[in-house]
């Protein structure tokens, strides 16, 4: 009776097990049919040297608008900020005719960029402030996450850089693409000549950059190339 009843109990706990393992495995496929939760680069490229090659390209292309050298932005990345911070600190430098290094010290002190904004009394218009200031940070506009002041100001520069309209970059962040996939499909579109409203297509049919390269017969290093752009911005930041 007893080798009965632990012959019961162990087949109980290997039905409970195999439907947590179950349970897992669609819960990871779920996430794994997600496009806009985790930039899937190619299986070729780990995590790190993926960030790794988006910081670069970031800090190329900001490296270009504003007319500063690639070093200085490579040595705020080092100090820990992240291009969008860098990026949005070059406008306010730009835009206020304040050192850069005063910004960054700002910033150090303030929890969020519209903060620095008020102390240097810049326009609310400037940058994608005033989207940042009107839906304010955290707040849900349609959003699955939380979009901060500095990617407003971030997309804000992927419009004026590329040349493309904020309203059709804004409705792709409206659908849940990140930041990095938009960037991605801008500057390869603009390299390659095709519209970037279809690689982002094809990003939300669930294909990694890798399989868009392939089928588009596109060298996979033209993914993290920088598109040199002719637009340079009006006000050049101040470097002390």
């Amino acid at each position: 009776m007893k080798k009965m009843m632990k012959k019961q109990n162990i087949e109980s706990l290997y039905r409970t097990i195999n439907c947590f393992l179950l349970v897992g495995i669609i819960f990871a496929l779920m996430a794994g049919s997600a496009y806009c939760v985790v930039l899937s680069i190619s299986p070729t490229i780990s995590l790190e040297e993926g960030e790794l090659k988006l910081d670069r390209l970031k800090m190329a292309v900001a490296g270009e608008f504003f007319g500063v050298d690639a070093k200085l932005i490579l040595n705020y990345r080092q100090r820990g900020f992240h291009p969008e911070d860098i990026v949005t600190a070059l406008f306010f430098s730009g835009d206020s005719q304040r050192p850069l290094s005063l910004i960054f010290v700002l910033r150090k002190g303030e929890e969020d960029w519209s903060r620095v904004a008020g102390i240097l009394r810049l326009p609310p218009n400037t940058h994608g402030m005033q989207m940042a200031l009107t839906h304010g940070k955290g707040k849900k506009v349609g959003l699955k996450r939380k979009f901060a002041s500095e990617g407003y100001i971030f997309l804000s520069f992927i419009s004026d850089y590329y040349r493309i309209e904020m309203d059709r970059l804004w409705f792709y962040i409206e659908k849940g693409f990140t930041l990095n996939d938009i960037l991605l499909a801008v500057n390869l579109g603009a390299h390659q000549r095709i519209s970037f409203e279809l690689l982002l297509r094809d990003r939300e049919r669930g294909l990694d950059w890798s399989m868009i390269l392939r089928q588009r017969n596109v060298p996979e290093e033209k993914l993290f190339l920088p598109y040199k752009s002719e637009k340079k911005y009006k006000n050049k930041p101040v470097i002390k």
